[in-house]
């Protein structure tokens, strides 16, 4: 009984195509609009997510900063105090951080800024490279996902023992040395500032533009320049710094690992090492943390904007109300010959339902392919753009685009629950004629 039904159901809805489809309009609005919306917010959302897990998404950056008076009338009085060099975080400081949360902080990767200069051939003064010298620590390669090329990274071993050995781009490498392996032979940089540093290249890493800034095509390209990697220690040492400590320092924190509560920890921990220092303490955050604040923002937008939409669905609900009205008033004949012959009311009513319930259900896949494609459609516009506007970062931008599963068995579970909902009343109202009645009617 359920599947003929069914068929006189496909059967009443083709006999009216035109107005089937029309009652049908609202309900396809309704759906392919939330599909659509949350399709957008859903791959915004995963974009940001993959974009900025590759930008160092499980990084925590922490930082020396001064210790503000708690009170307000102190601040009348209060003076940034000067850094010395107890107040910088030591490598002994990360060391006992890593042993006390080994399964969540790996490393720390650190960097400055030594100076701008040109590496010059003494026996081809037209063969040279535009250089920025930064001193950093092993990790620091890994944080910035750069890779090794040729030879190796730098190591603790070049950091402790402040090694004047260099990690090069291999776009200066393949300009500079023409073809020659660069591995062992020693640049010589001359700053800006008048400074002569020789160092040993002792591994190459590929360049990548995206990690550093827009491409100025006004330069011609032998004289861009690239980055030399010298030991962190080293670079204090050149700078004739008075510590050899960091201020500001990135993190790296196992990918298994809660990076919320990994900062927790590391506030904690640097919390007990400062306690005795009155002048400056440690902070840290990390973007996982924005991430949630801009997940949370869009959630709340788009199932605002979806709500909207959804509304779409109420209006096409009282449209497949009013017609199956129409319908059974036209059909009025036919439901007394069939009570006459036999029929139950609750078969009469069920007959109904299942027509409004047809009519939704299919009004609602039709939504649904709707959506899934102007939603694909538009993604991969939003994604298009983006690349563009931010060309440089080409290789970062995980644009995303996929429907929501949820959404889409959300859209065909409201679809039929609309049938059921606005079609039990014409329904129920088709159930209750007498059959006396019906028949009479003209």
């Amino acid at each position: 009984m359920f599947w003929e039904n069914i068929k006189e159901a496909i059967t009443s809805i083709s006999s009216n195509k035109m107005r089937s489809l029309l009652t049908m309009l609202g309900i396809i609005i309704g759906i392919s609009s939330v599909i659509i919306i949350t399709t957008i917010g859903g791959s915004i959302q995963s974009t940001l997510t993959a974009t900025m897990n590759s930008l160092g998404g499980n990084m925590v950056q922490a930082y020396v900063e001064a210790r503000y008076p708690e009170n307000d009338e102190d601040w009348a009085t209060w003076e940034q105090p000067d850094m010395t060099d107890s107040d910088y975080v030591t490598q002994d400081m990360i060391d006992g951080l890593i042993e006390k949360y080994p399964e969540e902080v790996t490393g720390v990767a650190a960097q400055t800024y030594l100076g701008s200069g040109t590496i010059k051939d003494e026996k081809d003064s037209s063969n040279y490279a535009n250089v920025s010298l930064d001193g950093i620590t092993p990790e620091y390669l890994e944080y910035m996902k750069l890779e090794i090329h040729a030879g190796r990274n730098l190591t603790k071993a070049d950091n402790n023992g402040k090694k004047k050995v260099c990690v090069i781009a291999d776009t200066m490498a393949e300009r500079y040395f023409n073809g020659k392996d660069p591995i062992g032979e020693t640049v010589s940089v001359t700053t800006s500032d008048g400074g002569i540093y020789d160092f040993v290249v002792v591994g190459v890493y590929v360049y990548n533009q995206a990690l550093f800034g827009k491409v100025d095509t006004s330069i011609p390209e032998k004289d861009r320049s690239t980055d030399v990697m010298i030991p962190l220690q080293t670079c204090f040492k050149l700078q004739g710094a008075d510590h050899t400590g960091y201020d500001y320092f990135n993190l790296m924190i196992d990918p298994l690992a809660d990076v919320n509560q990994a900062t927790a920890d590391v506030l904690s921990y640097f919390d007990e090492v400062y306690a005795s220092n009155k002048n400056f303490h440690v902070s840290a955050y990390n973007m996982a943390s924005d991430l949630g604040m801009i997940n949370t923002v869009l959630n709340v937008i788009t199932i605002a904007v979806s709500g909207i939409a959804a509304i779409s669905l109420i209006v096409g609900g009282v449209g497949v109300m009013n017609i199956m009205l129409v319908s059974i008033t036209e059909r009025t004949r036919e439901i007394g010959v069939r009570m006459a012959l036999g029929a139950k009311r609750r078969t009469i009513r069920m007959q109904f339902v299942i027509e409004a319930i047809m009519l939704c259900l299919i009004g609602g896949i039709i939504g649904i392919l709707i959506g899934i494609g102007i939603g694909a459609l538009l993604g991969k516009v939003a994604g298009f753009v983006i690349q563009n506007m931010y060309s440089q970062y080409a290789n970062y931008i995980i644009m995303t685009v996929h429907p929501s599963v949820t959404a889409i068995m959300l859209s065909l579970f409201f679809s039929m629950l609309t049938g059921v909902f606005f079609g039990y009343y014409p329904a129920n109202k088709a159930s209750k004629m007498e059959v006396i009645d019906a028949l009479r009617y003209e």
